[in-house]
């Protein structure tokens, strides 16, 4: 039962990050303007790519780096499904977007 709370609140806490942090970015940038369809695909995404927490693999392992990159390309494809963003500004935004992450979890260890 740990493993599911922790698969829950990992969903809706980093989904609620990388949608927001997603919109922030491409706002500027591109110009997107749809945060509920940011949050809805960071949502989605997230609830993909944790879905080694619920047998407690960490993220590092090879079942947790490959749900990562399936959860970053449904995120891709899902705001490209929006119609607002192109593929290369989906990719542009979602590159960027985990690269602030990275840059958040480095200078905090």
């Amino acid at each position: 039962m740990e493993n599911f709370t922790t698969y829950l609140v990992g969903v809706a806490m980093e989904g609620a990050l990388l949608g927001v942090l997603f919109w922030v970015i491409t706002l500027i940038t591109v110009e997107s303007t749809s945060l509920v369809g940011a949050l809805r695909s960071a949502f989605i995404a997230e609830a993909v790519g944790n879905i080694p927490y619920l047998w407690g693999l960490p993220a590092t392992t090879p079942p947790g780096l490959l749900m990562s990159l399936v959860a970053a390309f449904i995120f891709i494809r899902l705001i490209m499904r929006i119609g607002e963003l192109t593929a290369g500004k989906a990719f542009y935004g979602v590159a960027m977007t985990y690269f602030v992450l990275i840059a958040l979890v480095t200078c905090n260890a």
